[in-house]
């Protein structure tokens, strides 16, 4: 069997496994409909989105090391377990147990959204070693899709089950979580990793994009190093805008002119940006290199943030949120290769399960700054966000000094003692 042939299901079982779990960011369409049917308030509801964000991170931590230890089919079996089984146990709440949304939708499903996600991108960068950027743009592409896939199923769902204007999440949820468990249970089959001679074969990787310098650091040698932790604060800050976002698309969509149809498209167009930011911005950072790719997408997003403020209504309001979810959508992906240039892929699940935690602090330190400090002002919000967009600027000139002191010293393992 040839490479490719030999690569195609593992491949496509991955990015099949993303599509299932990769709801974290359709909270949007759930939010007020759920705030009317139990009786929550906008504050509680607002924050489930950090929340499964968080717990999404957490899961790629814990997810990541146990992909290093047992591999990634144990580990994506358990997560589309977690998360199936967080999304059915949504659907059994009441308003008097309502408040355990917490503990089935974002921490169950978030940790085992993240257990997936981890061992899926972990493998696919293991089948593409010499394209690490594309892998991780697939494999963070297919879990953005997710959106533009789900957001008009769900939204279908809650129109078929509404009753005088209050919808009966049960059968929602527990339609959504059979399809998510069969199609992502029967692509757990089918994950693997590729063997040494498949590995052997592949085409080198070019000295001139090389900047993992031949050996694997270890969780505790990476975190001594300060490119590790310019990608942990690049990815705090890069992702602040987009988290901003997610919780208020609809509702903001619709005070800026847009219909409750319209508002509730535009999700599911940002979900086609998002992954268009992931599978794009990937593939040309293997090319322009990972800190260009992460610079132009913080400019991006400060266009997406500035536009925001200036409060653009209709047509501009959809164009600056594509904006920010496509400068969003691109880091989810390079970083994973970041990573994997800095620290070497045998302890990539851990490394990069670390540095993800920055993304569940982002959500939850803005969105709280947001509701607690700037009483949900959405100007406030965005000039917080403008100012979040470029601070990865600066990290990414601090990680080009190290690069170019790395290129100076040419030794092996330079990339652990910087």
């Amino acid at each position: 069997m040839n490479n490719s042939r030999k690569a195609l299901l593992p491949i496509i079982s991955c990015l099949v496994i993303q599509i299932c779990v990769g709801i974290l960011y359709l909270w949007s369409v759930f939010k007020v409909p759920v705030m009317n049917a139990f009786d929550w308030t906008m504050e509680a509801a607002t924050m489930v989105s950090s929340y499964m964000l968080f717990a999404f991170c957490a899961g790629n931590l814990i997810g990541g090391i146990l992909n290093d230890k047992k591999g990634p089919r144990l580990t994506a079996t358990a997560g589309v377990i977690m998360f199936s089984a967080g999304i059915g146990l949504t659907g059994l709440l009441t308003k008097e147990t309502v408040g355990l949304m917490n503990l089935t939708y974002c921490v169950l499903g978030g940790l085992g959204s993240g257990f997936a996600y981890a061992a899926c991108i972990s493998c696919l960068q293991k089948w593409l070693p010499h394209r690490k950027g594309l892998a991780s743009g697939m494999a963070v592409s297919a879990f953005a899709f997710s959106t533009v896939i789900f957001t008009p199923v769900s939204q279908a769902l809650m129109d078929a089950h509404t009753v005088n204007g209050i919808v009966d999440f049960k059968p929602v949820f527990l339609t959504l979580a059979a399809v998510f468990f069969v199609f992502g249970f029967i692509g757990t089959f089918f994950v693997r990793l590729p063997d040494s001679a498949y590995v052997k074969s592949l085409p080198a990787v070019p000295a001139s994009s090389k900047v993992h310098t031949g050996r694997d650091c270890t969780l505790k040698e990476a975190v001594k190093t300060l490119p590790f932790w310019c990608i942990f604060l690049e990815i705090l800050f890069i992702n602040g805008t987009w988290t901003l976002s997610i919780p208020l698309i609809k509702t903001l969509g619709m005070q800026r002119g847009l219909s409750e149809a319209a508002a509730v498209a535009v999700l599911s167009i940002t979900g086609i940006f998002n992954a268009g930011g992931r599978l794009v911005m990937a593939a040309i950072s293997d090319k322009i290199g990972r800190t260009a790719a992460i610079i132009v997408l913080s400019v991006l997003t400060l266009i997406g943030a500035i536009l925001m403020i200036l409060g653009v209504p209709g047509a501009g309001f959809v164009i600056a949120i594509c904006i920010i979810a496509f400068g969003y959508g691109g880091p989810a992906s390079i970083n994973a290769a970041f990573t994997t240039d800095f620290f070497g892929p045998k302890n990539s699940g851990t490394n990069y399960g670390v540095a993800m935690l920055a993304l569940g602090l982002s959500s939850i330190l803005f969105n709280t700054i947001s509701s607690k400090l700037l009483q949900g002002d959405p100007t406030a919000t965005y000039i917080m966000a403008a100012f979040s967009a470029v601070i990865p600027i600066i990290l990414m000139a601090i990680i080009n000094n190290q690069l170019k002191k790395v290129k100076q010293q040419k030794a092996a393992d330079t990339a652990c003692e910087l």
